[in-house]
């Protein structure tokens, strides 16, 4: 009797849902076939099915928010409790057993978790503490569902596990509803309160990342702005440089050039008298000044290019000052200079380019002359540390500024000038420096300032004699002693006449081509001793005369001179892989000429 009361108790409600509106209503009708279907005996205490209801339309509400989790061992507690909820308007999701509804957490979130606290296998309690245990599911809200009123340590165990709350069953749809919503709503400001704190996280730090990243942006501007700056301060420094370079350069060629045209008029002027030595060393100072300027220009070209090669031999770095001594000595003697040597007794041996080391002690002493007034001092002093040799350069001169010291070995560098306005080209010290640095060496300047004087120092590694490769023996030079016969080719008239001539002068007999066509039919015909041949000829030129005169006439001992502007290594190995027995660079000197005539 009680039963039947009961069930129509639950009918009734059941009744009540229906009068809800038409979601709500389907969602019921829904819940109440799945009833029919699956039985709810064991909930409602009666075997007797609820009549089924079809409907053909699919009304399961929509979602608002996370779903309800039951957890019960009983089916028919499941489905009444599904019922009961379904005002709720969310997803209910059952599970009949612990390990099944931990399965549920596993795989998504849920708003509430309703708990039966008796259950087989594993209890509401063990399960409730394992929910806890995991940091995601660490804060869900969970109602405990039992049939025992009295058991005080198991309400006492549920809420020390969390619990939110605690009912007893019979489960009151009402209140069960009623608390439902009460904490589904809850956890879902909590849900969006977290969402939002979420985002206003997010959006925090995508404020900061785009503050930094706009920070970044304006110091790359900025520090691109500034490199564009310097690169243009360079570059008009470079521009700068480069006219005051052309300009020097202009005037450093008029100086040469001016003695040489006023010699040459005075040779027209009186081609009948017989002028003196005077004129003749006035020709060949200014000749070898301009010569140098040329090697200079040449020498930084090929280092900037990387094809400089050194010829490293064992030296005592005391003899290369000396034949730098004797190389400077018309600049000091022009300029009345004392010089004053200073070299320690013992060798200071190093392991270098004799030319090239030579070339750097020059430099300096010719700097220390130049740029010191007629009368002045020069030292130069050579000292042994523990393993460097130093040369040292000091003069009474006009000294350097403090921030000329800086650059003072870049290139084209012209701002020490003499008391007249003149300087050399800018490129003698970044020569010396980069020659230097080849070695594996240093050079520093010091000056005290304008007027003070300066001092440059070189400094190159010591070399053990013992492990130095020996100085290569270099043959005594020879010129010839009789007279032979020569041939010419070279289409500029006047070198072509002027080389002749000086061949005549010393007793050879000389013949003549402007091409290299007829420079061939020469050397075939008269077989001479020796061919003096330039390489850029009009038609044929150079090299392929010789290579042609080689393959044709492979018995003709004529031995052949390359006469060329050209002095890069790989110059000379085009001409002796062409057939040439030796190579010239313009302007050769009447020594070079005159040596390059004969066999070694």
């Amino acid at each position: 009797m009680e039963r039947t009361t009961e069930i129509e108790t639950q009918l009734k409600r059941l009744d009540q849902f229906r009068q809800l509106d038409l979601t709500k209503r389907l969602s019921v009708d829904e819940s109440l076939d799945r009833v029919s279907k699956r039985g709810s005996a064991a909930w409602l205490g009666t075997t007797d099915a609820i009549p089924e209801t079809v409907d053909e339309i699919d009304t399961s509400p929509l979602s608002t928010g996370l779903p309800v989790l039951v957890i019960d061992d009983v089916p028919a507690n499941l489905i009444a409790m599904e019922v009961a909820l379904a005002p709720l308007q969310r997803q209910v999701i059952t599970a009949t057993s612990g390990k099944e509804g931990l399965a549920y957490l596993l795989e998504r979130d849920f708003s509430l978790l309703l708990l039966d606290v008796q259950m087989p296998e594993m209890d509401g309690l063990e399960t409730a503490s394992l929910i806890r245990s995991r940091e995601r599911t660490k804060h869900l809200p969970i109602i405990f569902v039992t049939a025992y009123r009295d058991d005080r340590d198991c309400v006492r165990k549920a809420y020390q596990l969390g619990a939110v709350d605690f009912m007893f069953k019979p489960i009151e749809a009402e209140v069960l509803l009623a608390k439902a919503s009460v904490f589904v709503t809850l956890q879902d400001q909590a849900e969006q309160l977290a969402a939002g704190r979420l985002q206003r996280d997010f959006d925090e730090k995508r404020r900061h990342y785009e503050t930094q990243a706009l920070r970044r942006q304006m110091e790359q501007e900025q520090a691109a702005k500034h490199q564009l700056a310097c690169l243009n301060r360079a570059l008009a420094e470079a521009d700068r440089r480069k006219d005051g370079f052309l300009a020097i350069l202009a005037h450093e060629l008029r100086n040469p050039l001016a003695p040489i045209r006023t010699a040459i008029d005075l040779l027209k002027e009186h081609p009948e008298r017989l002028h003196g030595s005077k004129t003749i060393d006035i020709l060949d100072r200014q000749t070898h000044q301009l010569a140098r300027m040329v090697d200079d220009l040449l020498d930084v070209s090929r280092i900037k290019a990387n094809k400089t090669e050194l010829r490293r031999e064992l030296h005592d770095l005391r003899d290369i000052v000396e034949t730098a001594l004797a190389t400077s000595a018309p600049w000091i003697v022009e300029r009345r200079h004392h010089v004053s040597l200073s070299l320690p007794d013992e060798p200071m041996h190093v392991l270098a380019d004799h030319v090239r080391v030579t070339q750097i002690v020059t430099n300096l002493i010719n700097n220390a002359a130049r740029y010191t007034e007629p009368g002045g001092s020069i030292a130069v002093t050579g000292t042994i540390d523990s393993d460097h040799a130093r040369i040292q350069v000091t003069d009474s001169g006009i000294g350097i500024a403090p921030a000329l010291l800086e650059k003072i070995f870049d290139m084209f560098v012209q701002e020490r000038v003499r008391a007249d306005g003149s300087g050399g080209l800018g490129l003698g010290l970044a020569l010396a420096k980069q020659l230097v640095e080849l070695h594996g060496g240093t050079i520093r300047a010091h000056s005290g300032g304008r007027g003070m004087g300066s001092c440059f120092e070189i400094a190159l590694p010591l070399a053990d004699p013992h492990d130095a490769p020996a100085v290569e023996a270099r043959s005594i030079s020879r010129v010839a002693t009789a007279a032979l016969r020569a041939v010419v080719v070279d289409d500029d008239a006047d070198m072509r006449e002027l080389l002749a001539e000086l061949l005549r002068a010393h007793g050879h007999d000389v013949t003549t081509a402007a091409h290299g066509t007829d420079g061939l039919v020469l050397i075939r015909k008269h077989r001479p001793d020796v061919a003096l041949v330039d390489l850029a000829l009009p038609g044929l030129d150079g090299l392929s005369l010789a290579r042609s005169l080689r393959d044709s006439c492979p018995d003709i001992m004529t031995r052949l001179i390359a006469l060329t502007g050209s002095g890069q290594p790989t110059d000379f190995e085009r001409t002796k892989a062409a057939g040439f027995d030796a190579h010239l660079v313009k302007p050769a000197s009447e020594a070079a000429i005159l040596e390059s005539l004969v066999r070694r």
